[in-house]
């Protein structure tokens, strides 16, 4: 089973805040717990979020503003509430309901970004209930919750879901789904746990609450909870993504081979929708990326909130710099880089690409593309190449660089963006997928290391350098150069490598630039004037 979607999970999500790891997976799993304790009319009252000590979130929760997504996710808040930032502190103050972060040993840390969240709330009863969910943040934005009140279970979501205890349940459970999924909703799956005396049903969307009411009321229906997809749900669980061979075999299917086409077909089969809806969606976050690049390049110095840099990017796209050096087209895409970085660090709207931490190489290709010649629906297919570049590195590894580094989040954007390139400029599947190898060759065991756990230095200077390499490796493929080596074998390599890094190189702020004498003087700093 694969739930890997080109618009969710590797040109998506949509966030705020400055790691996806860190802060897009936190509000969704906090958002889905919170509608799971409170489907029947209950109230939050307190939360509790706990990490490991010896995990990712503990030394950079605040720096990288985990913890007010957790709070934004609890309290429900949607991703462009104007007051979306002040929530933790009204939250941290008890208004609303109570929160806390608590760093603990966890009884399950198998993962670097292992949680526990504990929700208390006030039934319609007048009653106090807890509930407890445990679960991870597993790069790119995506996550899982796998158990719920000591309940073992697999949220992603992928899919709005549905749970329903009691007698009833397991004995009618076709026809409780069925009566649920009404009009143009769709059933996904449908699984039994009686154990727990416990279904499962997995839509593609929540019916109307009324159908919900109608249930409760039912014999033999003991509990019901339920929570929305994240994202857009999954309709399709087929293997899709797991080789380069089997992407470019659908290539060569669609008339004139087109890798860009590939995409759209395999994404729509995902997601259950056609091909004409998927590729609005695709321009629809080609547009966004753009349009983030713009709000970047607009930025007042005034609403900086960066502890470590200043806006630098309107000034490297306006530079006039000696002639013949690098060229106009990369001058763009690399100021475009850094326009994206500077909203993505100053919380603004952003999109994963295939993470916060690497949000400025695609968004930055593309603006320097539609500059130079390519138009929205050429920089569409270069988006949609570039996605599925990502989808077979996400299927076969990770983007979480609490295990593989860098070389998983501006290694892999880097190599995605190359594939784009090479696409818009006429490049064919094969050419598509060098260009993106010849990325990971250069890019094997670069270490994550922020300056004080922000995603500043050197973050910002990554995907200044991940744009400049896609744009090399496109060139010299379609120049006749040949990677040798298969995009499967070396992501493969990469996160091998990954795997043999030391913690300490791998995102916790302990290792490589983190730990040079200025970053520690600097980080003192300003510690020191907070």
């Amino acid at each position: 089973m694969q739930e890997i979607s080109l618009l969710n999970s590797v040109i998506g999500p949509v966030m705020r805040g400055p790691s996806s790891s860190h802060c897009a997976a936190p509000y969704m799993m906090a958002k889905l717990v919170r509608e799971l304790s409170c489907s029947n009319g209950e109230t939050l009252q307190n939360a509790v979020v706990r990490f490991d000590p010896r995990g990712s979130f503990a030394p950079c929760y605040k720096a990288q503003s985990s913890d007010e997504n957790f709070a934004a996710g609890l309290a429900g808040a949607k991703l462009t509430d104007a007051d979306y930032r002040e929530i933790l502190g009204r939250v941290e103050r008890g208004e609303g309901f109570r929160f806390a972060i608590e760093v603990t040993e966890l009884d399950n840390n198998n993962h670097p970004n292992r949680v526990d969240l504990e929700l208390s709330v006030l039934t319609l009863d007048g009653e106090t209930r807890t509930d407890l969910y445990t679960g991870a943040s597993i790069g790119g934005g995506m996550y899982y919750i796998d158990s719920m009140n000591g309940e073992a279970l697999f949220l992603t979501g992928k899919t709005a879901t549905v749970f329903v205890w009691g007698a009833d349940a397991i004995a009618n459970a076709d026809q409780i789904a069925a009566e649920l999924a009404t009009g143009e909703n769709s059933i996904l799956d449908i699984s039994h746990d009686p154990d727990h005396d416990r279904i499962e049903i997995s839509l593609q969307s929540l019916p109307d609450v009324k159908a919900f009411n109608e249930l409760r009321t039912r014999d033999g229906i003991a509990n019901l909870r339920y929570g929305d997809a994240s994202q857009y749900p999954v309709c399709a669980t087929d293997d899709l993504f797991s080789t380069s061979e089997a992407v470019i075999a659908v290539a060569d299917g669609q008339e004139g081979g087109s890798i860009a086409d590939a995409a759209l077909v395999l994404e729509a089969k995902r997601l259950g929708l056609s091909r004409e809806a998927t590729r609005a969606l695709f321009r629809e976050r080609c547009e966004l990326m753009l349009r983030v690049v713009a709000e970047g390049f607009d930025a007042k110095p005034e609403d900086n909130v960066m502890r470590f840099l200043t806006l630098r990017a309107r000034k490297v796209r306006d530079a006039n710099l000696p002639s013949g050096l690098g060229g106009p087209i990369l001058q763009d895409a690399m100021a475009g880089a850094l326009s994206a970085m500077e909203r993505d660090s100053n919380r603004g709207l952003v999109c994963a690409a295939p993470t916060a931490g690497s949000a400025g190489v695609v968004p930055g290709t593309l603006y320097g593309l539609i500059r130079h010649g390519i138009d929205i629906e050429g920089a569409t297919d270069a988006l949609q190449v570039m996605a599925l570049i990502g989808a077979v590195f996400a299927a076969r590894g990770t983007f979480a660089a609490e295990c593989g580094g860098c070389s998983v989040e501006t290694g892999a954007s880097a190599a995605m963006a190359a594939a784009g390139v090479a696409q818009a400029y006429g490049g064919d599947a094969k050419q598509c997928f060098d260009a993106a190898s010849m990325c990971l060759m250069n890019t094997l065991g670069l270490v994550c290391d922020p300056v004080g756990g922000d995603v500043e230095i050197p973050c910002h200077a990554r995907n200044v350098a991940g744009v400049s390499h896609a744009f090399s490796s496109a060139m010299a493929v379609l120049a006749g150069f040949d990677a040798v080596l298969g995009y499967d074998e070396l992501v493969d390599q990469t996160v091998k490598i990954g795997a043999l890094m030391h913690p300490d190189l791998r995102c916790t702020a302990r290792g490589g630039c983190a730990a040079t004498k200025t970053a520690l003087r600097m980080v003192e700093a300003v510690t020191k004037s907070a």
